[in-house]
C-alpha cells in the first residue's frame, strides 16, 4: 500500500532516507574502528602487541568481506531496513562482548565475528546500496552526502571514546558505545528508512512514474546487458571484464585505507602523541575529508565518475610518496594525516555510484557485497601487514611506498574500465 503522506510530499522522501543512512553511516563503521581508539588502552590491558591488533583487525574483514556477499543478497531480496535492524542488534551484543575480554581467542572471536557482522549491515554496503535504488541521476552527490556520516562519526567519536576511557575505563567506555549505537542504528531503522522507493509508490529521483508499471525497478536502466534483452544477473555480470577490473581496485584500495584506518592512533603513540589524545587524530584525518566526499560524488555526477575516480585516485598515490619523506614528528606526521584526509575517503563516493551506472541499480547490493569479498580479503590484510611492519622495523616509514604502490594498481584497474554506452530510458 502506497504511503499517501509520503507520496504527496513535496519533498522527495528519498530525502528522509538519506537522512536516516546518514545516521546509520555514522555509527555502523564504529563497530570496527572503535578498536582504532581503544587500540592504545589494549596495550596497556590485557598488554596486547600491534602485531596481536592487527591480527583482529585482519580477521575481522575477512569475515566481513564473505559476511558482505549475504548482505547484498539480502539488501536486493528482503530489503535493507531489515538488513540494518539485524545489524543494529548484532552491534549490541558484539560491543557488550568485547567490553569483558581477557583473552587473546574471545577478543578475536568476538571482534572478528560478531561485530564484523553488524558491521557488514549497518555500513557502506546496504547504506550506499540503498542510496543507489533510491537515485539515479544524483547518485554520485546522494552517496556523497550520506558516506559525510562515515566521516562525521569517525571525527566526532573517536576522540569521545579514548577520553572516556581514560577516565572510566575502556571497557566501561565500550559498554556505553554498544546501548547508545545500537538505539541510534535501530530508532534510524525503523522510523525512516525504506528499502526502494517503488515500496512507497514512488520513483528513483522523485521521478513521475513511468508509463509501464509492472517493472518499475528498471525503469531507467531497462537496456541489454552486451546485447542480451535479458534482465541483469550477479552471475552473468561477474565474468565480465569491467566487474573483474573494479573488483580489482575496490579490493586493493582497502589496503591502505585500512590499513591507516586500523594503526592511525597507534603510529600516532609511537611519534609522541598521549593515548587520550590519539582519537584526535581520526579527527584531524576525516573532517577535511567531508567536503571532499560531497564534492567528489557531484563532480561524478557532471563530468564522471570515472574520471574522477582516476583524479582521487592520482593525488593518493602523490601524497602517500610525500608522506614517505615527510612524516619524522608529530607535527609532520598531522600535517601528513590532513593530507590524507584530502584523499582517502573521496572515491567512496563514486564506487557504488560507478557500479551502479556499469550494471544498473536491480543488483548494486549483490555485486557490492561481492566487490566487498575482495575489498575485505585483500584489503583487510592491511592492518596485518601494517602491524608486521611496525612490529619488525619500529616504524611505520614503510608503509608509505607500499601504499603508494597500492593506489597505482588501482588507477591502473580503473582506467581498463569501459564505460557503457548512454543507456536510453524506456
Amino acid at each position: 500500500m502506497v504511503d499517501q503522506g509520503k507520496q504527496d510530499s513535496k519533498i522527495f522522501y528519498g530525502w528522509f532516507v538519506l537522512g536516516g543512512l546518514f545516521f546509520v553511516a555514522a555509527i555502523g563503521p564504529m563497530g570496527r574502528y572503535i578498536l582504532s581508539a581503544l587500540a592504545p588502552f589494549l596495550m596497556r590491558d590485557p598488554g596486547w602487541s600491534r602485531h596481536t591488533i592487527g591480527m583482529a583487525f585482519t580477521l575481522h574483514f575477512w569475515a566481513y568481506a564473505f559476511i558482505a556477499i549475504i548482505t547484498g543478497r539480502l539488501l536486493d531480496t528482503i530489503g535493507g531496513r531489515a538488513v540494518i535492524i539485524c545489524g543494529g542488534i548484532s552491534m549490541l551484543i558484539g560491543l557488550l562482548l568485547l567490553s569483558r575480554v581477557h583473552h587473546t581467542w574471545t577478543f578475536f572471536l568476538t571482534f572478528g565475528i560478531v561485530l564484523s557482522l553488524a558491521v557488514s549491515m549497518t555500513h557502506f554496503v546496504p547504506n550506499t546500496a540503498i542510496v543507489r535504488k533510491w537515485f539515479i541521476k544524483k547518485a554520485g552527490l546522494a552517496t556523497g552526502l550520506v558516506t559525510v556520516g562515515t566521516v562525521a562519526g569517525l571525527g566526532i567519536i573517536p576522540p569521545l571514546i579514548t577520553h572516556f576511557s581514560a577516565r572510566i575505563g575502556w571497557r566501561n567506555a565500550t559498554m556505553f558505545c554498544g546501548f547508545a549505537f545500537a538505539t541510534i542504528i535501530l530508532l534510524s531503522a525503523l522510523l525512516i528508512i525504506r528499502n526502494t522507493p517503488e515500496s512507497i509508490g514512488l520513483q528513483p529521483d522523485g521521478e513521475k512514474p513511468m508509463n509501464n508499471p509492472h517493472s518499475p525497478i528498471l525503469s531507467a536502466e531497462q537496456v541489454s546487458f552486451e546485447g542480451q534483452g535479458s534482465r541483469l544477473k550477479p552471475i552473468n555480470i561477474i565474468a565480465t571484464k569491467n566487474f573483474l577490473y573494479f573488483f580489482i581496485a575496490y579490493s586493493v584500495t582497502g589496503i591502505p585505507l585500512q590499513g591507516i584506518l586500523s594503526h592511525i592512533g597507534i603510529w600516532g603513540v609511537s611519534l609522541g602523541v598521549s593515548a587520550a589524545g590519539s582519537g584526535a587524530i581520526m579527527t584531524a584525518l576525516t573532517l577535511p575529508s567531508i567536503p571532499v566526499r560531497i564534492l567528489a560524488g557531484w563532480l561524478g555526477d557532471k563530468f564522471g565518475k570515472k574520471e574522477m575516480l582516476l583524479l582521487f585516485n592520482a593525488y593518493s598515490i602523490a601524497v602517500w610518496i610525500f608522506g614517505w619523506y615527510l612524516v619524522k614528528d608529530t607535527r609532520s606526521y598531522l600535517v601528513f594525516i590532513v593530507l590524507v584526509g584530502l584523499a582517502y575517503s573521496a572515491p567512496f563516493s563514486l564506487f557504488t555510484p560507478f557500479l551502479g551506472d556499469l550494471f544498473g541499480r536491480a543488483v548494486v547490493g549483490s555485486l557490492l557485497g561481492i566487490s566487498t569479498l575482495g575489498h575485505g580479503v585483500i584489503g583487510g590484510m592491511g592492518p596485518y601487514i601494517w602491524g608486521w611492519i611496525a612490529d619488525k622495523t619500529g616504524t611505520y616509514s614503510l608503509v608509505c611506498p607500499l601504499s603508494a604502490a597500492c593506489y597505482v594498481a588501482v588507477t591502473v584497474s580503473i582506467l581498463l574500465i569501459e564505460k557503457p554506452p548512454k543507456q536510453a530510458t524506456s
